[in-house]
């Protein structure tokens, strides 16, 4: 069957639906004698007479009867399958699959996905939440394309790019004299400090930093979720290690009052994550490349101690 093309068949089948050479051809955008060709090579290669031509037009052998009744119907299954990868690259159907932390679910990729999801209603949604280990875990596993973590992240498997600078900042009640004036670090140890719990990757990154600087801090509540240092902090409870930018709408309205910590802590990021060697699915590419579309300002200079 040297020489069988696709396009061979798809004249046949055409002719063969046509009942004429010169209908098909018109209907192919191709010469008649290019289709009496094309029939003619057909019929050469396969070593088969397909049709019985006359004055009235052409008819089928039983040879090509049996012929159209398989490639008529490999053709169908061809262009139903180009019709739904259409569909698919018109996000009019398909799957988006991501996973975040609470925190990063509700503040940043909830409002995200809600428009997205207006602008391509076709498209299923899956949204799983977990830990920076348990979103990676999901990206192996293969249950998810895309994941929001803290950054940074190592993992040779995974590519990441940041989307969300974010800081880490010191709040409390905006009825609590801490809020007035500097705040040296170091006093941090002096307050019922609040924080989130330690097996969280953004409390690792916080005291790792802290480490570093010589400036370790031992919270006297932890935590299990950012909302909940909010509301303690809110409630005069003691002074909450917060991202400011999920933190943004207490801040402008008085409920919360960032210290004016000195030094404060570097800006950090919240990246996308997803497999290295994995090519990603048309609605995790369009979603991912909306996502980049953020602003990210260039890395902060490294936080200095303060006795430098």
């Amino acid at each position: 069957m040297d020489g069988v093309t696709l396009d061979l068949y798809r004249v046949f089948v055409q002719v063969a639906r046509e009942g004429s050479f010169s209908a098909a051809a018109r209907s192919l955008y191709l010469s008649q004698p290019a289709v009496s060709q094309a029939i003619l090579h057909l019929e050469r290669q396969l070593k088969a007479t397909l049709f019985l031509r006359s004055v009235r037009g052409v008819t089928l052998t039983p040879e090509g009867a049996l012929l159209f009744e398989h490639a008529s119907a490999a053709l169908d299954t061809l262009e139903a399958g180009q019709r739904k990868l259409e569909t698919l690259h018109r996000l009019e159907a398909g799957a988006l699959r991501v996973g975040a932390g609470d925190t990063a679910t509700r503040y940043y990729l909830l409002p995200r996905l809600s428009r997205f999801s207006s602008r391509f209603p076709g498209l299923s949604l899956s949204v799983r939440n977990g830990t920076t280990g348990e979103l990676l875990e999901y990206l192996r596993q293969g249950t998810i394309d895309l994941a929001l973590i803290s950054l940074p992240c190592d993992d040779a498997d995974i590519t990441v790019q940041p989307c969300l600078p974010i800081h880490d900042v010191f709040v409390c009640g905006a009825g609590q004299a801490l809020s007035q004036g500097p705040v040296p670090l170091s006093r941090l140890r002096e307050m019922r400090l609040i924080m989130l719990e330690r097996q969280s990757s953004s409390r690792r990154l916080i005291d790792a930093t802290l480490q570093e600087i010589g400036m370790p801090l031992s919270p006297e509540i932890e935590l299990g979720s950012h909302d909940l240092l909010m509301d303690f902090a809110e409630a005069g409870l003691g002074v909450s290690c917060v991202v400011r930018e999920f933190a943004a709408a207490r801040l402008r309205e008085g409920r919360l009052v960032e210290l004016d910590v000195r030094p404060a802590l570097p800006e950090r990021a919240v990246g996308v994550a997803f497999l290295k060697d994995m090519p990603l699915p048309t609605a995790a590419r369009r979603f991912l490349t909306e996502l980049q579309e953020q602003t990210v300002p260039s890395p902060a200079p490294p936080l200095e101690s303060p006795g430098a």
